[in-house]
């Protein structure tokens, strides 16, 4: 039989019988996806294979009858590490039997449920809980577009709250969660990771789900696209979380930030992307060390931030990048989708540790000096990550759209100076030449002699006299003038 297979998708969604052992030749499964429409045989298959798989996933299962026998599998050796429902439908009772799963396969370390649906109102009473002490070995939760119809009069969870103790990481996405009660949170003694993204969470329900002692050892929260408000009064509730460092809040409509603020003594990550906010104020805690605000209405940035490594600012309105004496230690900025249309070598020079520049994007000015900085440095390359294909040209017109790698002006747009200088020299020298010609030929004279001729040629304005009598006509050089004008007309 097959000894390794990286992934097998069985569609049996109108499997009626199932041989014992049929799966049992393969000796390792990485991910097993299995559409079954009843879970009759689900157990039957699940003997066969916990021993080889490490990836179950389940598709398109109706679990409302669903029961777990503890017998048919308490003595298996597991290998099943994520175990994964998707589109699955479950029940108060079924769900509990889902649980009493996770106990025997003792080797599951995440758990996922996506876009399933409970049928039921979250009775899980003690009774039906009774002989379950904890989630197994269960360190991850994920539940994505859990649909409950009967939301409204869901229970609290309460029954349950004794499980949770060894999960590490919860993720609830999508699925209107607006409250997480105190006790449960309470509970969640090993908790580091929360996300709660896509949710309808306010700062009401918040002050509840992060009350004193909640989530004692909590690292990371993602509250990104609920319906905060207000800054101020979302640091403060979060005080209680001693161990926070890592707070995801976008996508919330702050709209603006106050001036001062209160955070968690350790915070070292802060997103505030898509928030909608039009600046930046001291409210930003001086520990940051990773800074997320992108797409957002900024047009400056003028914090000092002594400790911060790595600023996110994309699309946003800034025209320069920031100055770096607000950031002496920052190795990471993305400034890309701005106005900036040029920055310098000495800017970037300016900032000492800075490995990673993302900056394209932007409406760059190719000047001459732009170009030669761009085109002549080649550990720029290194630092640009997004070199050359982001940086195009807006200006001039003639190199508009070409990469800044690419582009090239003429020597009159970059030595402006020089040509009209070299052209004015050409031009002073050219007057300069004819003086001397015009006077070495007598130009003069014959410029004189043209216009009398040509003054003569035209014809007079009044019609000369009919009576006036001429004796002679004379015709001299220059060199007979005063020979004539001096002794032949005296005479």
């Amino acid at each position: 039989g097959l000894t390794f297979l990286e992934e097998l998708e069985i569609s049996a969604q109108n499997l009626q019988l199932y041989v014992p052992k049929s799966l049992k030749s393969i000796q390792n499964i990485s991910h097993l996806i299995l559409h079954l429409r009843q879970p009759v045989l689900l157990l039957d298959i699940l003997i066969d294979i916990v021993s080889s798989l490490d990836y179950l996933e389940l598709r398109d299962t109706n679990l409302h009858t669903f029961y777990f026998s503890e017998a048919s599998i308490s003595e298996i050796n597991t290998s099943v590490k994520k175990l994964t429902f998707r589109n699955v439908q479950f029940t108060d009772d079924s769900f509990v039997e889902v649980v009493k799963l996770f106990n025997y396969v003792s080797g599951i370390l995440e758990v996922e449920f996506d876009d399933c649906t409970h049928d039921g109102v979250g009775d899980f009473t003690a009774l039906t809980l009774n002989r379950i002490r904890y989630l197994g070995n269960v360190e991850t939760l994920t539940i994505r577009k859990l649909h409950i119809p009967q939301f409204f009069l869901f229970y609290d969870l309460s029954s349950i709250y004794p499980l949770t103790g060894k999960v590490k990481r919860v993720t609830i996405e999508n699925s209107k969660v607006f409250l997480v009660p105190c006790l449960l949170s309470q509970h969640l003694k090993s908790l580091e990771y929360l996300d709660l993204s896509e949710n309808l969470m306010s700062e009401e329900t918040l002050k509840n789900s992060a009350c004193e002692h909640a989530w004692p050892v909590l690292q990371t929260l993602v509250l990104r696209q609920n319906r905060l408000k207000s800054l101020e009064k979302t640091g403060e509730l979060l005080l209680t979380l001693k161990n926070l460092n890592n707070l995801d809040i976008s996508k919330n409509n702050f709209l603006s930030m106050p001036e001062t603020c209160q955070w968690p003594g350790k915070m070292k990550q802060l997103n505030l992307s898509s928030t909608r906010i039009h600046s930046l104020t001291q409210c930003l805690p001086q520990t940051l060390e990773i800074l997320d605000v992108s797409n957002n209405n900024l047009d400056s940035f003028s914090l000092i931030l002594p400790q911060l490594k790595e600023l996110y600012i994309s699309r946003n309105k800034l025209k320069t990048l920031p100055d770096a004496s607000f950031l002496p230690v920052l190795s990471v900025m993305r400034i890309s989708g701005n106005i900036i249309n040029t920055f310098s070598k000495e800017q970037l020079d300016s900032f000492p540790q800075l490995k990673a520049l993302e900056a394209g994007g932007n409406n760059f000015i190719c000047s001459c000096d732009f170009l030669s900085f761009a085109q002549g440095q080649q550990a720029l390359a290194r630092v640009l990550v997004d070199w050359p294909d982001g940086y195009r040209c807006d200006a001039p017109s003639h190199v508009r759209g070409q990469r800044v790698q690419d582009a090239r002006l003429s020597l009159s747009e970059c030595h402006r100076a020089a040509v009209v200088s070299a052209v004015c020299c050409a031009l002073f020298l050219l007057l300069l030449l004819t003086g001397v010609l015009c006077h070495r030929f007598h130009g003069l004279w014959y410029m004189k002699m043209m216009w009398a001729w040509l003054q003569a040629k035209r014809k007079p304005r009044k019609a000369p006299r009919r009576d006036l009598c001429y004796d002679a006509f004379v015709s001299y050089s220059e060199r007979d003038s005063y020979w004539v004008e001096n002794l032949m007309v005296q005479e």
